[in-house]
């Protein structure tokens, strides 16, 4: 029982001071994951109201073949999302493990990836003007990565390599965890299991800065 922990936003301080934790698991946060999902099935439904209302309507043979193609391609996205969405909260109770052997990841584009310490080169907190705030987790060996996904994952993981510079990413949206515990937790075990003092990005302090300026 004390090898595995589950942890909820009122559990973090609790588990940190355990000492012989081998794993440690974050559940999916309900709340956050269905909020996410009406999100994403409320833009369906305005992409879908905005094809059969205004597009099919459209005299001009160019701008309506353009908008044709960009709808079609959101409603495929949007509802793969959705799809994808609603079967990560019935079946996948942990979002993510972390243990001596790395971060296996259970939701977003890198679901179902172990990301081996020894892999990790070093950690970056990406704070966009809108949207989350991302924890990018740089390896050294994207490309491999990218080779072993398929489907639309590999397309993010890839357009996320291309603007970031790494296809791996968390965000604690569907995750029970404040953000920066997780940031705290993710550089502590990776102090833990031997990363170079070089390669350590001292997450907290960039986090408190980036709010600090953001005030």
């Amino acid at each position: 029982m004390n090898d595995v922990l589950l942890i909820s936003i009122n559990q973090v301080q609790s588990a940190k001071m355990k000492k012989n934790i081998d794993e440690i698991k974050i559940g999916i946060g309900r709340f956050k994951a269905i909020s996410q999902i009406f999100i994403v099935i409320g833009l369906l439904g305005l992409t879908i109201w905005f094809l059969t209302t205004k597009v099919i309507y459209m005299t001009s043979a160019s701008n309506k073949t353009f908008l044709l193609v960009c709808c079609s391609i959101l409603i495929l996205v949007f509802g793969l999302a959705t799809i994808s969405g609603i079967r990560n909260l019935i079946n996948i109770k942990t979002g993510l493990i972390i243990n001596q052997n790395g971060i296996k990841i259970n939701i977003g584009p890198n679901s179902g990836q172990l990301i081996n310490w020894d892999e990790i080169k070093g950690f970056k907190i990406h704070n966009p003007i809108r949207g989350p705030i991302f924890l990018l987790i740089f390896i050294k060996n994207p490309d491999d990565l990218i080779s072993k996904t398929y489907g639309f994952k590999r397309f993010f993981i890839k357009m996320n390599n291309v603007s970031h510079g790494t296809p791996v990413s968390l965000t604690s949206n569907w995750l029970e965890y404040d953000f920066e515990e997780l940031i705290d937790l993710i550089n502590d075990e990776y102090k833990k299991y031997g990363a170079q003092q070089k390669n350590i990005v001292h997450l907290a302090d960039s986090a408190k800065n980036k709010d600090g300026g953001n005030k």
